[in-house]
């Protein structure tokens, strides 16, 4: 830089000592050039105190962002992930003014709060605020937590009966009930890329994690049949697989758990109730607590 200005000034030296032999026009021309030198030179050295500064800076590697994305386990704790379903622009199913995105959300973190008080279970939330997650979403999100369970939380609706009513718990699997597919079907509408649902379902991971989502389903069913019995809520079934798109890429054990009917009185009342939420999410980190599931 320093010898560039010595030889611009050189130059201006002999331009001056030269006036006598050039018109003014070329002077002006010179004299613009001096300016549009001396104005490179400026930027550049204000480039090179930003490039200086930067390099004293710490950057941040792609390890350092994994780290900040996906932090660590605690270490002999299952990692629970909680998928409260819908959210922002999906209400989900709706009755009155009672949104399924906001029933299941308020669960979710009745489950994570609920949870500081097990030894052996840590609970993280896919979402913690009403925004929308796309399903195909919810899985990755999961599986950079590196949850030992995935569980969506879903609640049910039926207008045409509002007497019917009652809790489901489904794990992924390619079964041939037709009930459990037509649910799956309306879970599955939101998702764009549901065309893909069965070219992954040929994935060996998914066959590997369908026996022991199976007995968390069991244990998980047991334990509300038993502890929500007082309320007069019935278990409609909690060993059914179905072909829910939420589930699928999870690398780990997943549910779907439908909470209840809230087109049923009885069930959006007990819904909107914190004691039968905490029941919910008391009974649910019971069984997982003491599942001998590994």
């Amino acid at each position: 830089m320093k010898i560039a200005l010595f030889f611009l000034f050189l130059f201006q030296f002999c331009v001056v000592s030269a006036q006598d032999a050039i018109s003014d026009s070329d002077m002006d021309s010179l004299d613009q050039l001096i300016s549009d030198l001396l104005e490179s030179s400026k930027k550049e050295q204000k480039q090179e105190k930003k490039q200086e500064k930067q390099a004293v800076q710490p950057q941040k590697n792609e390890k350092t962002k994994k780290q900040e994305v996906k932090p660590a386990k605690v270490k002999g704790k299952k990692l629970i992930v909680i998928d409260p379903g819908h959210g922002g622009k999906d209400p989900g199913t709706i009755s009155g003014k009672l949104y399924e995105k906001d029933i299941v959300l308020k669960l979710a973190k009745k489950i994570e709060k609920l949870s500081k008080n097990y030894k052996n279970i840590e609970v993280r939330l896919t979402r913690d605020k009403d925004v929308f997650l796309a399903l195909e979403e919810r899985a990755v999100i999961a599986n950079k937590m590196g949850g030992d369970l995935f569980i969506s939380l879903h609640a049910n609706s039926f207008p045409k009966d509002r007497n019917i009513g009652g809790m489901e718990i489904y794990h992924l699997d390619n079964t041939r009930d037709e009930y459990a597919n037509k649910l799956a079907r309306v879970e599955n509408k939101i998702s764009e890329n549901a065309s893909l649902l069965g070219t992954i379902l040929v994935d060996m991971d998914i066959s590997y994690y369908v026996g022991d989502s199976l007995d968390y389903a069991k244990e998980i069913g047991s334990g509300l049949k038993k502890d929500l019995k007082k309320y007069g809520v019935k278990l409609r079934g909690y060993e059914k697989g179905a072909l829910f798109y939420v589930l699928v890429g999870a690398r780990m054990p997943s549910l779907l758990f439908e909470i209840g009917y809230i087109t049923n009185k009885t069930e959006k009342d007990l819904l909107q109730k914190d004691e039968y939420l905490e029941s919910i999410a008391k009974s649910l980190l019971d069984s997982v607590s003491a599942s001998k599931v590994k």
